[in-house]
């Protein structure tokens, strides 16, 4: 059971490192969006470049140390000090960088934002995570879930690449396959814990929790199965929403795994407000 005080600080440093992101991708993109999207809060004015600039770098740094910090308080016995934090911390932040920054326009693109989403997932379990010998011990069945999510959110990358053009085929099938891979990885990794390893779970996996992962990401599939056959930008974006919305009861599901009804129903009640914002905001 993870501390009140390393859950809010972990929480914090996510919240941080993921705003971080978004404000230096515009700031990144200030050029370009001069030229192709003069309405966006910095072309536009409504934000100066040196105030965004500050912000993220300031969002980011707050991030690294505040989850940094979340491995060394609240130790006792049942809690030791853990280093994980810190190293996720620091290599979430530079895979931010990475991908913002030179990645971006390259074929890497879509393996550096799946890094950025297995590494987001490894932070917040980082603080829960048995140490043995003075080494944060970190499961198979944690491994396959962080991996699955950065495949699946590789695979919408992949999809939403030249979206305004109606995307390119080879990566509407590179993008859909991807999405299936990780929808799998999610759906069995947590056969992966072994039985001392399932005492520590709020519910025991079984093959319900598999069927219930795969139903979730129907419609999902279904849509990115459709741009197979016909495609455009209005098809690819509503696919890319809906495949980013699903985020939400995937994770629902493993925090039902992990802490019970209580917490996944906290999860999942999150998809309400997800949807609202979906429609006032831009998702992709």
């Amino acid at each position: 059971m993870v501390s009140p005080a390393r859950f809010a600080m972990v929480l914090l440093a996510g919240v941080c490192l993921y705003w971080a992101g978004m404000v230096l991708n515009d700031v990144f993109d200030v050029e370009k969006d001069r030229r192709e999207r003069p309405q966006r809060p910095i072309p536009s004015g409504a934000v100066s470049l040196f105030a965004a600039r500050r912000a993220g770098w300031v969002l980011l740094i707050i991030g690294v140390i505040v989850g940094a910090a979340s491995g060394y308080v609240d130790v006792g016995d049942a809690v030791a000090r853990t280093w994980l934090p810190a190293a996720v911390s620091v290599a979430l932040a530079c895979m931010i960088v990475t991908y913002d920054g030179p990645l971006k326009p390259t074929p890497y693109a879509p393996a550096a934002m799946g890094a950025c989403r297995f590494l987001s997932f490894l932070l917040g379990a980082s603080v829960v995570l048995p140490v043995v010998n003075g080494a944060p011990e970190i499961p198979r069945f944690v491994w396959s879930a962080a991996l699955g999510f950065g495949v699946y959110v590789m695979g919408i990358t992949t999809l939403a690449r030249d979206e305004a053009m109606g995307g390119d085929p080879t990566n509407r099938r590179t993008g859909l396959a991807l999405i299936l891979i990780g929808i799998l990885m999610l759906a069995f990794a947590p056969g992966l814990a072994t039985k001392e390893q399932q005492l520590g779970l709020a519910v025991r996996p079984s093959g319900q929790f598999a069927i219930m992962m795969v139903l979730i990401a129907v419609p999902v599939v279904i849509r990115a199965a459709r741009l197979q056959v016909r495609s455009s930008p209005k098809a690819i974006g509503m696919t890319i929403r809906a495949a980013l919305l699903t985020i939400i009861p995937f994770s629902a599901a493993f925090a039902f795994l992990g802490a019970g009804q209580e917490w996944g129903l906290a999860v999942f009640a999150l998809v309400a407000p997800a949807i609202f914002l979906s429609a006032k905001l831009q998702v992709t």
